[in-house]
C-alpha cells in the first residue's frame, strides 16, 4: 500500500476519533478496519500503525490497536516544533521565493479564502506545503511535511469550526502578505503566532472532549 494512501485512511479514521465517533477504548482490528474500508488486511496494519503514530491509539498486538484520547503534552510539542520549523521555512521563503513563486502563493490563497468547509482543511495543508518547498531546502520541507502529517486529523478537525477557519484565513494572508514582501522576520512571527493558535484551538477541543 502506498504510504499517501495510508495517510489518507488515517486522516479518516483520525477524524472519526476526534469527533468522539469513535471513543477511547474502542479497539480496532486488521480484518474489520480491511473489510470496512475494502483493504487486504496488510493495507490495514498499515493504517493501524500510522493511527498509532499519530498517538490515537495504542497496539496490542500484531492487529488489534486500542484507541486512546490524544495526550495534550505530546500535541504540545509537536506543534511547538512544526511552529519553529515552519517558521524557519517562512523566513526563507520570504528570501529565496521567484517571482513566479509568489504569484502562485497569491493564487493559491485567493481561492484559499473562497474555499468551502471542507476543501478548506487540504488547501490549508497545501499552503503550508508550498511555502516550505520555497525554501528551495528539501530537507526543512521533508521534516515539516511529516510533523504536519502527523498533526493532520487535528487540523481537520479544527479547521471545521467557522470561527477558527475566518481566524486562519486571515492569519494566512497576512502570512503570504509577508513573504510577498520579503519581510523574513515578519514572515517568521505570523508563522509561528499562526501554528500556537493553531495548538491552543487543538488542546481546548482536547480538554472539552475528555472533560
Amino acid at each position: 500500500m502506498k504510504a499517501f494512501d495510508a495517510m489518507r485512511l488515517a486522516d479518516r479514521i483520525g477524524d472519526a476519533i476526534l469527533k468522539g465517533d469513535v471513543p477511547p477504548g474502542t479497539r480496532l482490528d486488521a480484518a474489520g478496519v480491511a473489510s470496512l474500508l475494502g483493504l487486504s488486511e496488510a493495507a490495514a496494519r498499515d493504517v493501524l500503525a500510522e493511527i498509532c503514530a499519530r498517538g490515537l491509539a495504542q497496539r496490542r498486538s500484531a492487529t488489534l490497536v486500542e484507541v486512546m484520547s490524544p495526550d495534550p503534552a505530546i500535541l504540545l510539542n509537536r506543534f511547538e516544533a512544526l511552529g519553529e520549523i515552519q517558521a524557519l521555512c517562512a523566513g526563507l521563503a520570504a528570501r529565496r521565493a521567484p517571482a513566479g513563486d509568489l504569484l502562485a502563493l497569491e493564487d493559491l490563497v485567493a481561492r484559499l479564502e473562497e474555499a468551502d468547509s471542507e476543501a478548506y482543511a487540504q488547501m490549508s495543508l497545501d499552503l503550508h506545503e508550498r511555502i516550505c518547498r520555497m525554501t528551495r531546502n528539501p530537507e526543512l520541507a521533508r521534516v515539516a511535511r511529516e510533523l504536519r502529517q502527523q498533526l493532520s486529523a487535528d487540523w481537520r478537525t479544527r479547521l471545521g469550526h467557522a470561527s477558527r477557519r475566518q481566524r486562519s484565513i486571515e492569519e494566512h494572508r497576512a502570512l503570504v502578505e509577508a513573504i510577498q514582501d520579503r519581510n523574513e522576520g515578519l514572515a517568521a512571527t505570523i508563522m509561528r503566532g499562526h501554528l500556537r493558535a493553531d495548538a491552543r484551538e487543538v488542546l481546548f477541543m482536547t480538554r472539552d472532549r475528555s472533560g
